[in-house]
């Protein structure tokens, strides 16, 4: 297994819950399970912690990161910033063949399967989803700085299509899409803002009643 399999295997037990908020981790306990060498673990725990899922504790080892209400409002704020101009710019520069691509992934269908479970599948679509806009939107920056925010937020996110409904999600998105072709940019643009204020606010609120118990 490389490096960039293990990277990808470790963020994703704690992405999807496999490895919970907390949890203590060791390098060799890691390199055991993968069968590899320590030197793998380590370069991926390391890229993880500058993603912030991994903490590092000196001379013991490491933690999966817990989360936070306040950097949860923080990343949802910039998300409603980021993506609420990605939207607006992307609905200026898009053409109908890239809608029917955003449409694509808004209607996307998806299967139990041995190897995926339809959660793990519909938060792929999801953040394909959003980014997709973000890269119509032409600016490579903005693009960026959304990957970077939406990965810091997938463990939440996650969590919120576990208990909620993922043909809301679906719809969500076609509506997106639809008032984006309609070819407003100021409407795409309040959307999109719209329907992220209507996740931070559930997500947020079911993280605090998690920190009360």
């Amino acid at each position: 297994m490389k490096m960039n399999q293990v990277y990808q295997k470790i963020k994703e037990m704690i992405l999807y819950g496999e490895l919970k908020p907390g949890e203590f981790l060791t390098v060799g306990n890691l390199a055991e399970c993968f069968n590899v060498s320590k030197t793998p673990v380590r370069d991926s725990l390391n890229t993880l912690k500058h993603e912030g899922l991994i903490d590092v504790l000196p001379y013991k080892g490491y933690m999966v990161s817990r989360v936070d209400a306040k950097d949860l409002l923080d990343l949802f704020d910039m998300r409603i910033i980021l993506e609420g101009s990605a939207t607006e710019m992307a609905t200026r520069h898009a053409n109908p063949p890239a809608y029917d691509e955003l449409m694509k992934l808004a209607q996307i269908e998806v299967v139990e399967s041995t190897e995926e479970s339809v959660a793990v599948q519909f938060q792929r679509t999801n953040f394909n989803f959003h980014v997709a806009i973000t890269k119509l939107s032409g600016n490579h920056y903005l693009y960026d700085s959304v990957c970077h925010v939406l990965n810091h937020l997938q463990r939440v996110l996650y969590r919120d299509l576990l208990t909620g409904d993922p043909v809301t999600m679906s719809r969500e998105h076609i509506e997106l899409v639809q008032c984006m072709k309609a070819g407003n940019p100021k409407n795409a643009k309040e959307l999109a803002v719209q329907q992220i204020e209507t996740t931070k606010q559930r997500v947020l609120g079911s993280v605090l009643i998690q920190q009360r118990r």
